[in-house]
C-alpha cells in the first residue's frame, strides 16, 4: 500500500488475483537460511503452505473457518454509555457496501456492536493484510524484553549474516528500528516491488539488493519488503518461525490461533501479510494494545513498549504519522493508532473513549482500494458516546 494510496477508499472492482497490504506466503524455517537455524513446528507447518509451491507474492485470499468463541465480553450500547442507534446507523452503513465483511465496536473492554455482512459470520477467518504488521511490532518490543533481540540499534546483519555477506556497510548498518519504522532506506514501490521479487530465486536477498536511496533511518517509505526482513531477522534470533515465535510469545496468550500463515520460497513465514485472522481475533489484539499491552491480568506486551509504539516516529505524509509499524491518525487532537490491512482490514485504538473498533472487508471478490472507515468512526461511533 503506497502513502498515496492511504487515502480512503472505495474503488470496487471485481477482481481475481490481488495487490496489495496483504502478503505472500513467507517462511522462517530451514537450517542455515540466511545463517541461521530455525526450527518449525508441525502447528506452522499445518498452516503453511509448502515453499516449494510457492510463486506469487500475495496469496488470492481464501475464507478459512475458526471455531465459534466467547471469549470477549459484551454489554448493551447503553451499559458502556453508548447511543446504540448511532452504532446501528453505522452499521446500515457499512452493510450498504458490497465490499464490508464485518463491524465491531468495544468500550471498556466489552463487545457493544458486532455485525457482519454479505454471508460472512463470526466463524470467517481471511487475510488481514498488513493489519498483522501491527502484531510484528508488538512481538519486536517482546522480543526485545525476553533478550531475542538486543534492541532497536540491533544491525540486521548480526541476525542474517549469510544473507548480508558482501553487502556494503551502509546496508549492513539497517537496524531493527529502521525496519519498524519503514526507514531502511531501501527503495522500494508498494505493490509493484513484490512482483520483480517474486520473480526471484531469493525474495529476502531480492529485497537487499534493491538500491539504497536513501542513507537508513532519513526516508520514510513504506514497505512490505522492510517487515518480511524483520520477522526473518526474528525468527533468527529466536531459532523458531516466525509464525512460532507469534503463537507462542503473543498470540496464545489472547486465545488467537491463525488459521493460515504464508510462507516464501524459501520458506520464511510472512512478516506483515498472508495471515489469516477472525475479527473477534483482530479486536482481542486491539483491546491489548488499548490496555497498555494487558490480556486478562498478564502483561503480554510490555507497557512501555506499547507507549513507544503509539508515539510518532516518522511523518508518513497526508493526514498520518507512523510509530513502530502503527499509523497513526490525529484527529481533533488525538492519537488514534491503526492496523491497517490493504483493502480494510483495520482496527481502530482509541485511547481517549477506550475504544476498538475492528472492519474487514472482502479482498477475495473485490479490489477496494484502500478503504478508510475514518468516517464510521469519528461521525457514528465515536458520536455515539454518552458519558
Amino acid at each position: 500500500m503506497s502513502v498515496a494510496g492511504l487515502f480512503l477508499v472505495l474503488g470496487l472492482v471485481a477482481c481475481g488475483d490481488k495487490e496489495g497490504d496483504s502478503g505472500p506466503p513467507a517462511h522462517d524455517g530451514g537450517a542455515g537460511d540466511g545463517g541461521a537455524t530455525v526450527t518449525v513446528s508441525a502447528f506452522c507447518e499445518s498452516i503453511s503452505p509448502d515453499p516449494a509451491t510457492v510463486t506469487d507474492f500475495y496469496e488470492d485470499n481464501p475464507t478459512y473457518t475458526d471455531e465459534p468463541d466467547d471469549i470477549l465480553p459484551t454489554a448493551t450500547p447503553g451499559e458502556m454509555g453508548m447511543d446504540g442507534r448511532r452504532l446501528d446507523a453505522a452499521a446500515e452503513k457499512l452493510g450498504g457496501l458490497p465490499i464490508t465483511w464485518s463491524f465491531l465496536v468495544l468500550r471498556h473492554g466489552s463487545i457493544v456492536a458486532e455485525h457482519y455482512f454479505n454471508g460472512a459470520d463470526a466463524t470467517a477467518s481471511n487475510n488481514v493484510h498488513s493489519a498483522s504488521k501491527s502484531i510484528l511490532g508488538a512481538l519486536t518490543g517482546v522480543a526485545i524484553d525476553e533478550g531475542v533481540l538486543s534492541g532497536l540499534d540491533q544491525p540486521v546483519a548480526e541476525l542474517l549474516p549469510d544473507l548480508f555477506a558482501g553487502l556494503g556497510a551502509d546496508k549492513q548498518s539497517i537496524t531493527v528500528e529502521h525496519l519498524l519504522t519503514m526507514t531502511s532506506g531501501l527503495r522500494w514501490v508498494e505493490d509493484e516491488t513484490e512482483y520483480e521479487l517474486q520473480d526471484s530465486d531469493d525474495w529476502l536477498a531480492a529485497y537487499l539488493a534493491q538500491p539504497l536511496d536513501h542513507a537508513p533511518g532519513t526516508w520514510f517509505e513504506y514497505s512490505t519488503g522492510s517487515t518480511h526482513l524483520l520477522g526473518a531477522a526474528l525468527a533468527a534470533a529466536a531459532g523458531v518461525s516466525y509464525c512460532d515465535y507469534a503463537h507462542d510469545h503473543l498470540l496464545n496468550s489472547l486465545s488467537i490461533e491463525a488459521e493460515h500463515w504464508g510462507r516464501d520460497p524459501q520458506g520464511w513465514f510472512s512478516a506483515g501479510f498472508n495471515v489469516y485472522l477472525t475479527p473477534r481475533e483482530l479486536a482481542r489484539f486491539g483491546q491489548a494494545m488499548l490496555d497498555g499491552g494487558v490480556w486478562d491480568g498478564e502483561q503480554v506486551v510490555p507497557a512501555d513498549w506499547v507507549d513507544a509504539s503509539f508515539q510518532h516516529h516518522q511523518d508518513a505524509g497526508l493526514e498520518y504519522g507512523y510509530g513502530y509499524l502503527w499509523w497513526l491518525w490525529e484527529p481533533l487532537e488525538m492519537t488514534i493508532p491503526i492496523a491497517w490491512g490493504y483493502g480494510g482490514q483495520l482496527v481502530y485504538v482509541v485511547p481517549d473513549y477506550d475504544i476498538v473498533m475492528v472492519v474487514t472487508t472482502n479482498t477475495s471478490d473485490y479490489d477496494p482500494s484502500d478503504f478508510d472507515a475514518g468516517d464510521i468512526l469519528m461521525g457514528y461511533v465515536i458520536d455515539a458516546v454518552t458519558d
